[in-house]
C-alpha cells in the first residue's frame, strides 16, 4: 500500500512538472490560466506594466500596418512577437481617451466628453479613482512620464494627487517640442494665454528648454526603470509613458538622422511627421532594452495604444480607414494598439486579436486581470480582457459606446428616412454593437457637445456593417431598420445616465502670465 502511495505522489509531481515545462500550445486554455495564476501568486511581485500612449498616431503610421511608409522597427518587433489589437477603440480626441483609460468609464459617465482647454476651470472628476490609484493600492510604484491633459485648474487635479508617485512632463495637451511654450486662444476668442509647460514633479523645469520632448520622455523612462531595478524596496512598476508624439506642432528632432530616411516623401509635413514617429519608436526600443538589461522584461506587460487617429493636414494618415481625429468614423477612433509580454500564451504571439475592446477596458484588465487585484470602485464600464488578450478567448464585450447626448427620449418615425424635415434627430451619438455601427449626427462634430450638430449633416443617421464594410462606404440604414431600432435603444439606454460636460466660462485667470509665465493651477 505504501508503495502505491509513493508511486501516486511521484506521478503527481511528474505531471505538475510537465505542466509547468510544456509550452502553452500543448496545454488546454484552462490549464494555461491556472499555471499563470500559480506563477503570479508564487512570484515576489506582480508583473511590471509599461503602458505607452502615442498622441494622434494614424492607423497607417506604423511599419507593421501594410502600406505604411514610416519605419518603426522596434514597435514592429513588439507587435509581431505579441498580440495586435485590431478591433480596439478609443475616443476621437485626446482628453476623453485618457479619461476612459484612467477611470474605466465611457466618457458619457466620467464627464470628459471633449478635450480640456487650458483656460477651463475643470478636470477629471475628483471622486473617480484612476488606474494609478488602483495599482498603487495593489502595491505598485506608479510613474507618469509625458502628457497629462486631464485638467490643471486646481492642485488636486494634478497627477501627483491622482495616484502617481512621480510626474515628468506637461500638464496640457500640446506644446513646442523644444521651448515647451504654449500659446492658446480661448474658444470664445475673447483673450489668449501663453506660458511654459514642463514639470519635474511639481517643480517647473525651465532648464529643459531647448531639449526635444520625445528624447526627454524616453530618457526619464530609462532613469525610472534603472532606479526601480536598483531599489531595495521591491515593488512592481507601473510606468505610464504618455508620449506627446506625433501631436502638433510638427517638429522633428535636430539633425538628419531621423529625417534622412524619408527623403523620398515629397510633402514636407509628412516627412517631418515620419521623423517624429521614428524618434518615438527609438525611445520605445530603448525602454524595452532597459527592461532586458535590468532583468525585468520576463515579468513585464508592455501595452501600446494611440489616443485617437491622425490628422491629415498635420501629416498623419489613417488609410484605408475613413476619417481622422475629431471624427467617429473608424479613422478617428480605431486605434493602433498591441500587447507584448512573456506572460502571453505562445499560441497568441504574432496574432491579430479581433475581439471587441476599448480604452475603458484597461482599468479592469490591468488591475483585475494582470495583477489579480480589485479596482477601488464599483462604477465601471470596462471588462477584464486579460484572458481574451493572453489566450485569444472570445471578448466579453458585445458593444462599445463612443458618444451620446441630446434628447434621450427622441422617438423617430419608423421606417426612418434621412433628410426628412419632419423626422430630424434631437439626440446624437455613436455606438458599435457586434458588426454594426450607428452614427446619429455629424460624425465630424460629435465630440464638441453641440446640441445642433445634427442640423449640419445632410445624412443625419448612418448605419454601417463594419465586418463587411470596414471603410464605411455604404450607409445601409434603409435596409436594416430593425438594427437601427436596436442600436437606437442602446444609445437611449446610455443617454439616460449621461454626464454632461459643462465647463464654466473660459477663465482669464488661467493665463500663465499672471503666475511667472508658467502653466499650472490658478484656483
Amino acid at each position: 500500500m505504501e508503495h502505491i502511495f509513493k508511486m501516486a505522489i511521484t506521478i503527481t509531481l511528474f505531471l505538475l512538472i510537465l505542466i509547468y515545462l510544456l509550452p502553452d500550445d500543448l496545454l488546454p486554455d484552462e490549464i494555461q490560466m491556472r499555471r499563470y495564476d500559480v506563477l503570479r501568486n508564487s512570484q515576489r511581485k506582480s508583473p511590471h506594466i509599461v503602458f505607452i500612449l502615442a498622441d494622434d498616431l494614424g492607423w497607417n503610421d506604423v511599419g507593421f500596418h501594410e502600406g505604411s511608409e514610416i519605419k518603426t522597427p522596434f514597435m514592429d518587433e513588439l507587435a509581431s512577437s505579441g498580440v495586435r489589437l485590431d478591433n480596439y477603440y478609443v475616443q476621437p480626441v485626446c482628453s476623453p481617451s485618457r479619461a476612459s483609460i484612467m477611470t474605466g468609464l465611457y466618457t458619457s459617465h466620467n464627464g470628459i466628453n471633449r478635450y480640456i482647454h487650458p483656460t477651463e476651470p475643470t478636470c477629471l472628476p475628483l471622486h473617480l479613482p484612476t488606474i494609478a490609484d488602483s495599482l498603487r493600492q495593489n502595491g505598485y510604484a506608479t510613474h507618469l512620464v509625458g502628457k497629462w491633459h486631464l485638467g490643471m485648474s486646481r492642485n488636486n487635479c494634478l497627477p501627483l494627487n491622482r495616484g502617481f508617485d512621480s510626474f515628468f512632463g506637461i500638464y496640457g495637451g500640446s506644446g513646442d517640442y523644444y521651448t515647451h511654450r504654449v500659446h492658446r486662444n480661448a474658444p470664445s476668442g475673447e483673450f489668449s494665454i501663453e506660458g511654459y509647460d514642463f514639470r519635474d514633479n511639481e517643480r517647473v523645469a525651465k532648464e529643459l528648454s531647448g531639449q526635444y520632448a520625445t528624447k526627454l520622455y524616453g530618457n526619464r523612462a530609462l532613469e525610472i526603470i534603472e532606479q526601480h531595478a536598483n531599489n531595495t524596496i521591491q515593488k512592481p512598476l507601473f510606468l505610464f509613458l504618455s508620449m506627446q508624439t506625433p501631436h502638433c506642432p510638427i517638429q522633428a528632432p535636430d539633425g538628419e538622422r531621423f529625417i534622412a530616411p524619408y527623403g523620398g516623401i515629397q510633402k514636407e509635413r509628412r516627412r517631418l511627421y515620419a521623423a517624429m514617429v521614428s524618434s518615438m519608436d527609438e525611445a520605445i526600443g530603448n525602454v524595452t532594452h532597459a527592461l532586458d538589461k535590468h532583468g525585468m522584461r520576463n515579468n513585464t506587460v508592455i501595452i501600446f495604444s494611440s489616443d485617437n487617429g491622425g490628422i491629415y493636414k498635420q501629416g498623419g494618415n489613417n488609410k484605408p480607414l475613413r476619417g481622422e481625429k475629431h471624427q467617429v468614423y473608424e479613422g478617428g477612433i480605431k486605434a493602433v494598439a498591441f500587447v507584448n509580454s512573456p506572460l502571453l500564451s505562445s499560441t497568441v504571439n504574432g496574432t491579430s486579436y479581433l475581439g471587441l475592446l476599448g480604452a475603458a477596458d484597461w482599468h479592469s484588465t490591468l488591475v483585475e486581470g494582470i495583477v489579480g487585484g480589485k479596482i477601488t470602485t464599483n462604477q465601471t464600464d470596462g471588462h477584464n480582457m486579460w484572458n481574451a488578450i493572453r489566450l485569444g478567448e472570445p471578448s466579453p464585450r458585445s458593444e462599445y459606446l463612443f458618444s451620446v447626448g441630446g434628447d434621450c427620449a427622441w422617438t423617430p418615425k419608423i421606417p426612418f428616412k434621412t433628410q426628412d424635415p419632419n423626422n430630424v434627430p434631437t439626440m446624437y451619438g455613436s455606438i458599435r454593437k457586434g458588426p454594426w455601427k450607428l452614427i446619429i449626427g455629424d460624425p465630424k462634430q460629435l465630440d464638441l457637445q453641440s446640441k445642433q450638430v445634427y442640423l449640419r449633416n445632410a445624412d443625419a443617421v448612418s448605419l454601417f456593417n463594419i465586418h463587411v464594410d470596414p471603410y464605411e462606404q455604404s450607409n445601409v440604414l434603409a435596409d436594416h431598420q430593425d438594427v437601427f431600432e436596436d442600436l437606437l435603444n442602446r444609445l437611449k439606454f446610455h443617454c439616460r445616465t449621461h454626464v454632461n460636460y459643462s465647463p464654466k466660462k473660459w477663465d482669464r485667470n488661467s493665463d500663465p502670465r499672471l503666475r511667472d509665465g508658467v502653466y499650472g493651477p490658478w484656483l
